[in-house]
């Protein structure tokens, strides 16, 4: 059995060759990793399936508080199987302290009906998630700002009001109302949500095999429901709508219900398509 443990390093892409198969990313809270094939059959994490096209792509990550040893098992045509092992060690994450409108933090009884239907709504959006089997985000990832200022960090614990709140899955970017939002890699709008009361307008995409990334706030929704988008291209503009304590957009990653660190994804950097 061959086993290959990947550090720990924050901002590291690393990639490995294992005979038939690459790697790319890292195993870390909050992380994933892209691999690369030829004549795949099987791929089980822990010993569940999980998706590969039939380029041998496939994807898997690590969710913000993942602990110890995951296990990775490749099998290939010509009866081959490779194991991998990945080691997981605690991060250390910050603390936010933010007034906000005391409406989002006790919702008013007027509310509650919008809130459960939205939540119904984003339900059924993520349960098509994991249906769509291609690799779309095989087109790598890019920033969905054109100005890079990170005004919050993934995974800090929230502190709304002086009470404890939930935990802060996602990136927070700087922008101005009207700004630019562009997707951080292909994929297919699975809702674009019109004035949600925590969300505001946003938009979620589907780029496959389980990988998910969301974008709240905006002023101005662009992509439409079930639309196909690039890398890159715009999807809305920026704002301050919902939950926000004021302009900026908050992108949110999730590998199926596992909460990944978005900044991980930037880190990447994948084959060209022809390459693969």
């Amino acid at each position: 059995m061959k086993a290959i443990f990947f550090s720990v390093l924050l901002f590291l892409s690393t990639v490995v060759t294992a005979q038939e198969i690459q790697f790319y990313g890292e195993a870390k809270q909050g992380g994933i990793i892209i691999g690369i094939g030829k004549n795949i059959t099987n791929v089980q994490l822990n010993g569940a399936n999980i998706q590969f096209d039939k380029s041998g792509v496939f994807v898997f990550g690590f969710d913000r508080d993942a602990r110890g040893i995951s296990k990775l098992k490749v099998r290939f045509k010509n009866k081959k199987v490779e194991t991998f092992e990945y080691t997981l060690e605690p991060r250390e994450y910050e603390e936010q302290s933010l007034t906000i409108a005391k409406k989002y933090v006790t919702p008013p009884k007027r509310e509650l009906k919008k809130i459960k239907r939205e939540s119904q709504l984003m339900k059924a959006a993520r349960a098509k998630v994991g249906k769509l089997k291609s690799a779309f985000f095989i087109s790598g990832f890019t920033y969905p700002v054109d100005s890079v200022d990170i005004r919050s960090v993934f995974g800090s614990q929230r502190i709304l009001n002086g009470r404890k709140a939930n935990i802060h899955n996602g990136l927070d970017f700087s922008a101005e109302v009207g700004d630019s939002i562009r997707a951080i890699s292909d994929g297919i709008v699975r809702i674009a949500g019109d004035n949600f009361y925590y969300n505001g307008n946003f938009i979620l995409l589907d780029h496959g095999q389980g990988l998910t990334s969301v974008y709240l706030h905006m002023s101005k929704i662009i992509a439409k429901d079930n639309q196909k988008v690039k890398k890159g291209e715009v999807i809305g503009l920026a704002g301050s709508t919902g939950r926000a304590t004021g302009p900026h957009l908050h992108l949110g990653v999730q590998w199926y219900k596992k909460r990944i660190d978005p900044m991980s994804l930037f880190t990447i950097t994948l084959p060209s398509k022809d390459g693969i």
